[in-house]
């Protein structure tokens, strides 16, 4: 990786550094330009790549590349990822195809479920099979109790950059032998060009996506408070298909008041028009005005970064203010990070307010925040009864005291008519492949959603006396739950639906009624058992707490049923969702 002699307009360098990541919810994504801004700092160039974009004829040449990949559904890639995924685990793969290349892989997942980081773990061992040399033990970030920024920054200081160091010594280099990914940007008056084409994967996704119309929105919870809130949101579009139970991205945008509070705190003029200068691929369409920047693509309303502090801890005036944001960005202040930043849920918004600080810049907004990603929802409506409408449920999620999520601030400003964009995805609640077998239904709170969409897939084929051609046509159960009748979500059409044979059974548990009932209390084992027996499938659908306690009652059931230990009780568990008789969908 040298790069030649000494001169004058030379400089040093460590040499090109590949970063690719796989992303659902973006935090791959955010961690890759994290890493990417890290060894930049080291005097690496380095090269940020979406997997959908890899070249199959390049990657294998290069000499060092880090991969940052999320795990989805059971142990398989992020959708962007699947072409790469293909490609790598191909049998056409060369056993020394990757000799050239030296690697690091940072896997992310949730100890939640049961295939935690598993794309990940596949890729690192997949790649020393093909003749890569691993550089670094693989990572595991963990989103069960948000620790991924104190599980990625560990893993950084265990010995990554010092090995990248060592490994690559600094030389002098021609600057225009590589592409700069410094952003710098100039302020301009022409207009703003929604339909630049030089786009990034992330900015493409979000340019190409759909435009829908909200027909409907309204609580649901007879008794909403802050926090225990869920809306029903219809959705309309021209010339949409959708699958019954997938997915839906919904774009979320900051709102007037956080933007005028950010400008004020950092004196911009939220008017003036700036656009980025590159020759790489930009991550939003520009010229673009302040404004519209920040209402669209900037996060600065999420949980904040450890390089954030950082950043912001080179600029607070303050003596005191500058070292609680350098100890809250060190390896070793992890814990003071954790309750006072972390559990409050403290963002860039609120740190700079907090700490006073007023000269961020728009360049070092666009390096150190994150894109605003996507919020996905699965889809509670069925395609072949509302095929031109899309219906989800949205539960109102409080980060700290009386501040809103992203996402649910900005629902809590939508109403008929409003305007938001999005794109459809696949999710994991795909139709049996024998129509016959009998279906059970769990879905708390929200998880009814795709509930919802099986059962009106179903009763659709009722209604038009033509069951022989249902995905469902065996028997179709539900378990709900909720704490109380305020909270029974679509009460009279589900009564309807067992009354007239879409639901062969229904049933009901309240957590908070004087008898306390949750959906593992009316779970019948004896039932459960016989259902897996006859290769029925079970989909669940709700918190990750509340799937870990479900697949623990059918844990129960082999061992109490069938008298078996509890690690082959376990076992059951993934070699049902091999099976796909167990589908769940998990979130938190």
């Amino acid at each position: 990786m040298g790069c030649g002699q000494s001169s004058a307009s030379f400089f040093e360098s460590r040499g090109l550094i590949y970063i690719y990541y796989g992303t659902t919810s973006g935090n791959s994504s955010r961690l890759a330009f994290q890493f990417a801004s890290q060894t930049r700092k080291l005097n690496f160039l380095p090269k940020v790549i979406n997997l959908s974009e890899f070249e199959p004829d390049q990657i294998s040449q290069q000499k060092l590349a880090v991969f940052f990949v999320s795990t989805y559904g059971v142990g398989s890639s992020s959708s962007d990822a699947q072409k790469f995924n293909s490609w790598i685990f191909s049998s056409e793969r060369k056993n020394d195809e990757f000799k050239s290349m030296s690697y690091i892989v940072f896997a992310l997942g949730n100890t939640n479920h049961e295939n935690y980081c598993q794309f990940g773990i596949r890729l690192d061992k997949r790649l020393e099979e093909l003749g890569a040399k691993r550089l670094f033990a693989l990572g595991k970030g963990n989103a069960a109790e948000n620790t991924t920024e104190n599980d990625y920054q560990n893993w950084i200081n265990t010995g990554v950059e010092q090995t990248l160091i060592q490994t690559y010594p600094a030389q002098t280099c021609d600057p225009k032998k590589f592409e700069q990914s410094i952003q710098k940007i100039k302020y301009t008056n022409e207009p703003e060009n929604e339909n630049l084409e030089n786009l990034d994967y992330q900015a493409q996704k979000y340019k190409s996506s759909n435009t829908f119309i909200i027909n409907e929105i309204k609580e649901l919870k007879k008794k909403p408070t802050l926090g225990n809130s869920t809306l029903f949101i219809d959705l309309i579009a021209d010339n949409i298909n959708y699958k019954t139970a997938s997915n839906i991205a919904i774009y979320p945008q900051n709102s007037d008041q956080d933007i005028n509070e950010l400008c004020h705190q950092l004196r911009l003029d939220k008017n003036m028009k700036f656009e980025i200068i590159t020759s790489s691929k930009h991550p939003f369409p520009n010229p673009i005005s302040i404004q519209n920047y920040l209402r669209k693509y900037c996060d600065f309303t999420g949980l904040i970064t450890k390089k954030q502090l950082m950043e912001l801890s080179n600029l607070a005036i303050n003596v005191q203010s500058k070292e609680e944001l350098l100890k809250a960005s060190s390896f070793e202040g992890r814990d003071f990070y954790l309750e006072n930043f972390q559990k409050k849920r403290e963002s860039l918004l609120t740190v700079i307010k907090k700490y006073n600080i007023r000269n961020l810049s728009i360049e070092q907004l666009l390096e150190i925040c994150p894109l605003i990603t996507p919020r996905f929802f699965t889809i509670a409506s069925s395609n072949m009864k509302y095929p031109k409408n899309i219906h989800i449920l949205a539960s109102q999620l409080v980060l700290h005291e009386k501040r809103l999520g992203l996402c649910s601030q900005y629902f809590s400003g939508l109403k008929k008519g409003s305007i938001v964009k999005g794109y459809l995805s696949d999710s994991k609640f795909i139709f049996p492949k024998d129509p016959k077998v009998p279906v059970l239904l769990i879905g708390p709170g929200a998880g009814l959603a795709p509930m919802r969409a099986l059962i009106q897939e179903r009763d659709y084929y009722l209604e038009e006396n033509s069951i022989d051609w249902s995905p469902f046509q065996g028997k179709m159960e539900l378990l709900f739950g909720c704490r109380t009748e305020d909270e029974y979500f679509f009460e009279d059409e589900l009564k309807n639906y067992e009354k007239n044979g879409t639901l062969s059974n229904l049933k009901v548990a309240f957590s908070r009624k004087e008898v306390k009932q949750y959906v593992t209390d009316i779970m019948d084992l004896n039932q459960i058992h016989s259902h897996l027996t006859m290769e029925g499938i079970i989909y669940i659908c709700g918190s990750s707490q509340m799937g870990r306690d479900i697949t623990n009652r059918i844990q129960d059931m082999y061992k109490q049923i069938e008298n078996i230990a509890p690690y082959l009780a376990f076992k059951k568990i993934s070699e049902l969702e091999q099976k796909q008789q167990l589908i769940t969908e998990l979130w938190g």
